[in-house]
């Protein structure tokens, strides 16, 4: 991926070319913006860029040369992705089997230290070593401790990449010491170009533009994903326990996750509220559950799913200010349950 080809961070892909350019990276940035924004595609471009063997410093990356194509493999030994494990079986970078026990999801001091340890020894092919931690708010309390020594102390021509749509949850001490990239939601225009551009028809990619509040990944998720999710959704919420509610909230715990499955749950709802409300079936988001839309509609008083309707946005703002992925979809899905089950009582009642 070339800079040029980023979409709608143009601020901090100046900041970080001109520094390059200038032979003036910092030890250390934090990458921090929404999910689904580019952190990781700009750590990755920058990885090449500080890397490439092009000789006009202007066009690295060049995406050509050995370097490039080895970072973009995952496979150059000077650029380090240090994720939690939970992550790495998500990505299909290790299997369960691979693990002793339960993947962990936090950045554990161990793998730290050894990170540190590598780091140490001098670059052996490029010029500059880099190590992204993602997502470093999945650093837990230790681990951090140990990599406040590392940036204190840096090691030479290294770059700390921490990145993180959660940068509060890092102690002061780390972002004291890392040069803040913020990055901002991707507006619904450059989104919709780049969907088109990729060979989404205009009417699809105008709606899933609208949907995606800022996130490329949530405008490149898979409709047929989300109606199986909101089709598991409603069955945790008609089945005659718990259960099938707290499987569904663990399958998703990880925080980025639990925020995508929060907003599709809002966006649902207010679906359903659209379909309530008589309108056809081209103003839903989820226009192929049309048909379910209706039937809940009839079923269930506004109140109801307006209520509903507001126990998403509070989910969705505790998980914007750090809250644990698991327990807000449980909090999520328990309160629906609730709601739903007064609701079709007083529908009854009537």
């Amino acid at each position: 991926m070339r800079w040029e080809d980023i979409v709608g961070q143009d601020r901090p892909v100046r900041l970080l070319r001109a520094a390059l350019e200038r032979d003036q990276l910092h030890h250390a940035y934090l990458l921090a913006g929404p999910p689904g924004t580019g952190k990781e595609l700009i750590a990755r471009t920058l990885a090449q860029a500080a890397n490439c063997e092009a000789e006009d410093v202007a066009s690295r990356p060049c995406e050509r040369c050995g370097h490039c194509l080895a970072i973009a493999r995952g496979s150059f030994p000077d650029v380090q992705w240090i994720l939690p494990q939970s992550e790495m079986v998500a990505r299909g970078l290790i299997s369960k089997a691979d693990l002793e026990g339960a993947p962990s999801k936090e950045i554990r001091v161990d793998e730290v230290r050894a990170l540190s340890r590598r780091l140490s020894f001098a670059a052996l092919r490029g010029r500059r070593k880099i190590a992204a931690l993602v997502p470093a708010d999945a650093l837990n309390e230790r681990a951090q401790n140990a990599l406040l020594k590392t940036l204190e102390e840096p090691p030479p021509a290294t770059t700390f990449l921490l990145i993180s749509a959660n940068p509060d949850a890092l102690l002061p001490t780390i972002r004291s010491r890392c040069a803040r990239v913020q990055l901002g939601p991707v507006s619904e225009e450059l989104i919709y170009r780049r969907l088109v551009r990729d060979g989404v028809a205009e009417p699809e990619a105008r709606e899933r533009a609208a949907r995606a509040q800022g996130s490329f990944s949530q405008a490149l998720s898979d409709p047929g994903e989300r109606r199986s999710l909101i089709e598991a959704f409603e069955r945790a919420l008609a089945a005659p326990d718990e259960r099938d509610a707290l499987d569904l909230a663990a399958e998703h715990s990880e925080r980025d996750a639990a925020a995508l499955v929060a907003v599709a749950i809002e966006a649902w709802t207010r679906d359903v509220l659209v379909a309530q409300a008589g309108a056809p079936r081209q103003l839903l988001e989820a226009r192929d559950l049309f048909d379910t839309a209706a039937q809940l509609g009839a079923r269930l008083p506004p109140t109801t799913l307006l209520s509903q309707a507001g126990l998403c946005a509070r989910v969705i703002e505790a998980l914007g200010q750090n809250g644990n992925g698991r327990l807000q979809l449980e909090r999520l899905f328990l309160g629906a349950r609730e709601l739903r089950a007064s609701g079709q009582k007083g529908n009854a009642h009537g």
